[in-house]
């Protein structure tokens, strides 16, 4: 379970990592960084906001986890500037499987050529898939979108059985439907900790 943390104070995290949590979201490299820096340093960072190319130095050297790799081109640069700076971030590649263009995220069609690309750079660990339903789903099709996601993965594994092929999905409102469909990390803030600052 990661705690997103997002426009949440410090104080919020030290109480949640007083109750025994360890993995922490952030989603904005700018509020997330001087968290790191002041929170408890057996914190597991993950970034899981949409990945500016200008902010990717300052990601890999802070969070351990980037869910949100949404093309080739940021892979490689997440790939070089992680030899640069002498880290291996894990990472997520993000599938936007309804095509819905509130969400970022490569096709299902794409995504096969990219993990092939993420396996082979020696810089990063390529763990799994991410991916967000649309929000005016139901309960019915959101299960069915996280089915579909953990479908695509074990296709992709079956064809790459040395990955990993993690799921990253599920969130406040959908964490339950998503665990029923083989989620391994949900991303929960509101459920944690309440409505969030401004």
């Amino acid at each position: 379970m990661v705690a997103v943390s997002k426009r949440q104070p410090l104080r919020a995290v030290q109480v949640a990592h007083d109750l025994g949590l360890r993995h922490f979201g952030e989603s904005q490299i700018q509020e997330g960084v001087p968290k790191i820096k002041a929170a408890p340093k057996d914190i597991h960072w993950h970034f899981v906001g949409h990945l500016q190319k200008n902010k990717v130095r300052a990601c890999v050297k802070h969070f351990q986890y980037i869910h949100s790799v949404d093309s080739v081109k940021l892979l490689q640069r997440i790939n070089q500037i992680a030899g640069e700076e002498r880290f291996r971030p894990e990472v997520f590649l993000q599938v936007n499987l309804a095509m819905d263009p509130d969400k970022h995220g490569m096709t299902a069609e794409s995504v096969a050529v990219v993990l092939k690309e993420a396996l082979g750079c020696p810089h990063l660990s390529c763990i799994g898939l991410m991916g967000i339903p649309p929000l005016d789903l139901g309960e019915g099709e959101t299960l069915g979108f996280f089915k579909d996601l953990a479908n695509l993965r074990s296709t992709l594994r079956s064809e790459n059985p040395e990955w990993p092929g993690r799921l990253s999905m599920g969130m406040s409102r959908d964490f339950e439907w998503a665990i029923a469909a083989g989620a391994n990390y949900v991303r929960i803030g509101t459920e944690i900790f309440g409505e969030r600052l401004a």
